[in-house]
């Protein structure tokens, strides 16, 4: 392409990104919020460190607690170097991200390139990233898409070209970018098993393909992995396993977690078990076909990637997509319900635009030719269409999950509003709250600056288990409460050893109660 496509991409990257960022002023939702409160965390200077629990999988025992013992280190790095460098508030962690999303255009249409797309197509495949459909916000805020973007993309570029022989080095460079894919990600470690396949079928020194490709891993991810080894006794994220024995969602926070395990979830039935992925699969299918295909390009990435399914770099990502798909279906059906697919396919994103642009073309082609209509004249036409589309779905994706309701109550802010609300609220009933149990912990940390751990998934007992454990003094109840307790959100009054001390209602009307905990520490009996 000419250097004007090329800045034409690179401003335009900056300018859609860069609007989106403007609307995006708070993280938005309790994973941004995780990476942002450790994020500052690590810029003041205390480590990997959290002052909440927001699942106690790994079995804590206080606060404050080693951080990113389930979700992984990237974003919070990235966040706290922009803090680092520009100073303290969101706007500061927030902008690494903004950069790494405005370049996705250009690294998609440099994509294109290496897939032997004509200069015009690749342009257009820059203009489809330019406007994500469903992912813009999610870009510009303090969470892992972008870097993930360009993480898994160049892991895949670089295992393609050290195939098709430009160079030992690139299999260095691929296990480098799988390490690193790995720190932004749990489950980018699947982008180490496709990669370890085109190693092992690289038609030129095999064995020293694979050791190269495992060094550049171990080197990346050997220091994180030694510090979760000397904190938990694994490897890998602790008590992250657990996850496999998931019933349903919620039980994510299940206390103790020792109750998730391999005889209570055979104990569901293989109808349950069994159904619950079938499920799975069609959500997955759903996100893989609306979201990731941003509803119209799905089926020209299908045709590009079969018109180049010789090339290792599209033979690579759909071998890793399908992974993907088969792990979050089998393995974790509902944490991909909550968004494990979608942000994963985020690894080959601009892969998958750039063979979006290749089956637009080879679609013309083909109807051309049976429709005796001019190539040119179809691309002219057909190529701004989709665009348009794709604009127009990502212009009301940001209007539905960011703008509506600005500027007084923004959509994107519902929930730090309804945490600082809350936060204030308490506050003024006790200027020492101690420890709180919350829906959120992070949120409701940033809003507050105060200790929290997350309700736990049970009943009364549970709560009464963990409030005992943690020193909890206050019990935020809002109506996202586990299932056990509907009863106390109903009567709120019901339990003795939890007074109510306030109530404040949430953006939809409904009550949220400020129970206080009477236990010897705060003052009452236990």
């Amino acid at each position: 392409m000419s250097r004007w496509r090329w800045l034409e991409l690179g401003v335009l990257g900056i300018l859609t990104a860069g609007s989106m960022a403007v609307f995006v002023r708070v993280p938005g939702y309790m994973d941004a919020e995780y990476y942002y409160a450790t994020a500052i965390q690590l810029s003041d200077g205390h480590g990997f460190q959290e002052p909440f629990l927001w699942n106690y999988l790994d079995d804590p025992a206080s606060l404050p607690h080693p951080s990113h013992l389930y979700w992984m280190p990237m974003a919070s790095v990235v966040a706290a170097a922009g803090l680092k460098m520009l100073g303290s508030g969101f706007r500061s962690a927030q902008l690494p991200f903004v950069i790494l999303g405005a370049g996705l255009p250009a690294l998609t249409a440099w994509v294109a390139l290496h897939l032997k797309a004509t200069p015009r197509q690749s342009f257009l495949s820059g203009l489809l990233a330019a406007f994500p459909g469903f992912y813009l916000p999610f870009l510009v805020t303090t969470d892992a898409f972008a870097a993930f973007a360009w993480i898994g993309t160049l892991a895949f570029v670089s295992a393609a070209a050290a195939f098709r022989g430009r160079g030992w080095f690139w299999w260095l460079v691929a296990g480098l970018a799988a390490g690193a894919a790995h720190l932004a990600r749990a489950d980018g470690i699947l982008i180490l098993f496709p990669l370890g396949v085109m190693a092992a079928l690289s038609p030129r020194r095999r064995f020293m393909a694979i050791v190269l490709l495992a060094a550049g891993y171990a080197m990346v991810i050997a220091p994180w992995m030694a510090r979760n080894l000397a904190l938990s006794g694994s490897l890998l994220a602790a008590g992250g396993a657990r996850t496999l024995w998931l019933t349903r969602y919620d039980e994510l926070f299940t206390y103790p977690p020792t109750l998730l395990n391999p005889a209570r979830w055979a104990s569901e039935g293989w109808g349950a078990i069994l159904a619950a992925r079938a499920e799975a699969l069609g959500s997955n299918l759903t996100t893989l076909a609306v979201v990731v295909g941003s509803v119209v390009l799905g089926p020209f990435m299908l045709v590009g990637a079969w018109r180049k399914r010789r090339e290792p770099l599209v033979a690579g990502s759909v071998a890793y997509l399908l992974l993907l798909l088969a792990v979050m279906t089998l393995a974790f059906p509902f944490s991909s319900s909550r968004g494990g697919l979608f942000h994963s396919a985020t690894g080959v994103l601009p892969i998958l635009w750039a063979l979006a642009t290749i089956g637009v073309h080879r679609v013309l082609e083909w109807v051309s030719t049976r429709r005796k209509w001019d190539p040119e004249r179809a691309w002219r036409l057909f190529a701004p269409a989709l665009l348009a589309i794709v604009i127009g779905i990502s212009i009301w994706v940001a209007w539905d999950r960011v703008i509506a309701g600005w500027p007084s109550a923004p959509r994107w802010e519902a929930s730090d509003s309804q945490q600082r609300a809350v936060s204030d609220a308490l506050l003024l009933l006790d200027a020492s709250p101690g420890v709180v149990a919350v829906n959120d912990p992070p949120g409701f940390h940033l809003a507050s600056g105060l200790p929290c751990i997350v309700m736990p998934f049970g009943d009364l007992s549970t709560l009464r288990r963990v409030t005992d454990r943690f020193h909890v003094e206050w019990v935020i109840l809002d109506a996202n409460y586990p299932a056990p307790l509907s009863g106390v959100y109903q009567d709120p009054e019901s339990v003795p050893w939890l007074a109510l001390r306030g109530q404040i209602d949430d953006s939809q009307g409904r009550p949220v109660y400020l129970l206080q905990a009477l236990t010897q520490s705060a003052g009452g009996t236990p």
